[in-house]
């Protein structure tokens, strides 16, 4: 039985409190980095990150030379002999270091692509995962190992090396697949692009399905969804459905960029005569209305009085959720909040704004 992102990460949690190792194997962009990075999150754990399959034989610690004369000893039969160290990668000394400073912080090491490192590189890790040693360094007792894996049965479609029967027995492993409703959760809780949001939610077949040579992944739907970000309304269509082809394949792309056209056609300008624009938000949905108002916010690199008169407006027809939504920006974002409170000084709009978001995070608390 294979598990969707929630229940994944809930498996894992209860793998790593038990003292076991998970192993998480999963289709590549599946989401298996979003997941222990959101897991840490919310563990209040540091992460560290090792790309197995970048790995060469020796990158994790190496044979060096004697470092001081100590380092030679003496036999009566065997002569002379050097007591050989090694040299450790900068991951491992920065997990003792931080280990060191944190000693009460939750450490997970996460080793990615492992089953697509070399069976030189896989045997090196034996004793990183089984013994939680490396040569002479033991693990810190508060460092959690995780590793994740690609499938091993894609037809050639991953370079994957046979994992060592060890690891199979001393880890627990977690099936992972694409759960759409997961994914849109996700989505909506990270601020991914709506227009993005709406299009998987009206095909939710197309978010790890397609019939070109370049698939669509819950992570290229990431990258689709910075890219209509970052290009708004205003693009060169046939550039737009190129960049997007190369991310989910070209039928994908093409339906893509065409029900994006025809819901452009629809679109708000929130920056229209206030009161137009106030009535027009008023008939769609909260969803959209949120959406609106965030890329909004996010299009205006400096902050105007006409700009926080239009956001105070725009913010009071929100629901509670969208105004914490729009009031998490700002407090995300240090250097906007504090333009805010300098504008406020002077600018009877802008004081507005501070206090109705400063309003609207305190009651978020209470």
């Amino acid at each position: 039985m294979a598990l969707g992102f929630t229940q994944t990460m809930q498996a894992v949690d209860l793998i790593e409190k038990s003292g076991a190792v998970a192993n998480i194997v999963g289709l590549a962009g599946i989401g298996k980095s979003a997941l222990v990075d959101q897991l840490a999150k919310r563990n209040h754990a540091k992460l560290f990150t090792t790309v197995v399959s970048l790995l060469e034989k020796g990158d994790l610690a190496i044979p060096v030379p004697p470092l001081t004369d100590k380092s030679f000893v003496e036999t009566e039969e065997y002569g002379t002999l050097a007591d050989v160290q090694f040299g450790y990668s900068h991951t491992i000394i920065e997990i003792i270091k931080y280990a060191e400073r944190n000693p009460k912080t939750p450490i997970y090491w996460f080793l990615d692509e492992f089953n697509r490192g070399t069976s030189d590189v896989q045997s090196e890790l034996m004793n990183l995962v089984l013994q939680r040693r490396i040569n002479s360094v033991v693990l810190p007792k508060q460092v959690h190992i995780i590793i994740a894996e690609n499938p091993d049965d894609m037809n050639g479609n991953y370079d994957v090396y046979a994992s060592d029967d060890a690891i199979t027995d001393r880890t627990v492993l977690v099936n992972m697949q694409t759960d759409v409703d997961d994914w849109l959760n996700w989505a909506k809780e990270n601020q991914i692009n709506q227009q993005v949001i709406d299009f998987i939610k009206d095909n939710p077949s197309f978010l790890d399905h397609g019939k070109d040579d370049i698939k669509p992944t819950p992570r290229s739907w990431h990258r689709v969804a910075d890219i209509m970000t970052e290009s708004g309304l205003n693009y060169d269509v046939d550039v737009l459905t190129e960049v997007i082809a190369g991310n989910v394949g070209s039928s994908i792309a093409e339906v893509f960029v065409k029900s994006m056209n025809e819901s452009s056609s629809n679109h708000i300008d929130l920056d229209d005569d206030l009161k137009s624009v106030i009535d027009k938000l008023s008939l769609v949905d909260e969803v959209t209305k949120q959406s609106l108002v965030s890329e909004y916010l996010k299009s205006n690199s400096q902050l105007s009085d006409d700009f926080c008169s239009r956001l105070y407006a725009y913010v009071g027809i929100l629901s509670p959720d969208g105004q914490y939504a729009i009031a998490r920006t700002f407090i995300n974002d240090s250097g906007l909040i504090d333009d805010l409170y300098e504008l406020a000084t002077s600018s009877e709009s802008a004081k507005e704004l501070y206090n109705l978001l400063t309003e609207i995070s305190f009651n978020a608390y209470r």
